[in-house]
């Protein structure tokens, strides 16, 4: 359900666009390449609509319509 948002991974000096998403990880466009980031054990800063959301990656390390019924 993250799929075209914005995200920084924090703690590192990655971010891009999602442009995947599994049970454990993230597929992010960065520009120049995709980069898979594993979800669990990372802290991410969403940009929804002009707002920063900052999520653990526990929180999320469902498959996108198992958190998304939550």
């Amino acid at each position: 359900m993250l799929i075209g948002f914005r995200v920084n991974v924090k703690g590192s000096n990655l971010s891009g666009t999602v442009i995947d998403e599994t049970k454990n990880t993230l597929l992010l466009e960065t520009g120049y390449s995709q980069k898979r980031v594993i979800k669990d054990n990372n802290r991410f800063i969403l940009d929804m609509d002009g707002k920063k959301i900052k999520i653990k990656g526990e929180e999320i390390n469902l498959r996108p319509w198992e958190y998304a019924i939550y």
